[in-house]
């Protein structure tokens, strides 16, 4: 029981310590990989706008009814015998335009990020786990060690017993179910 008690407490120390050693870098890592998936979508918004280009430019160049169209619309040119009648401007026909404005969201930040960032830039933060990591290692060298099993246990079994007095000021007696069960029975 020391034995697994010692190891579970060195875990614990190592663990505390990998937080502060590791965090600044995964903190890193997670803002170039926003970073990278923003200029992903970037890319892929700007290849599209470059496709929208092209088709606008191809039916500029070949076909003479889009190109006479969109002359008409930019310039509010009027053929001859042609009648006009005025309606609303959001209901006008438009030239369709480039939308940059459709941001699709990156990602969402996990609920650790935060964390993350106290660990990593909290001076307080980082040293007092890192103590922290210290005692434990040192309580579990000094302490948990076979040869001190007999002063353990003796530490272990009075702790319970005031543990154990302290909570039964708490506990409601089984006398009264015992009577209870008798007399139903």
């Amino acid at each position: 029981m020391i034995s697994v008690t010692f190891w579970i407490f060195l875990f614990i120390a190592a663990s505390l310590f990998a937080a502060v050693v590791l965090s600044p870098r995964y903190l890193s890592y997670l803002n170039l990989k926003n970073e990278y998936l923003a200029n992903q979508v970037q890319l892929v918004s700007l290849e599209n706008q470059v496709e929208y280009l092209r088709e606008i430019a191809h039916s500029l160049e070949h076909d003479p009814e889009f190109r006479s169209e969109v002359a008409r619309v930019d310039f509010d040119a009027v053929r001859p015998g042609e009648e006009r009648i005025a309606v609303d401007p959001d209901l006008a026909l438009d030239v369709p335009q480039w939308d940059p404005g459709k941001k699709i969201p990156v990602s969402n930040r996990s609920w650790y990020v935060p964390m993350l960032g106290v660990l990593s830039e909290n001076q307080k933060v980082r040293s007092s786990i890192l103590l922290t990591a210290a005692v434990i290692v040192v309580l579990s060298f000094t302490f948990l060690h076979e040869s001190q099993s007999q002063q353990l246990e003796t530490v272990t079994r009075s702790t319970r017993d005031i543990l154990g007095l302290l909570l039964s000021r708490y506990r409601v007696p089984d006398d009264d179910s015992v009577d209870y069960e008798e007399e139903e029975g």
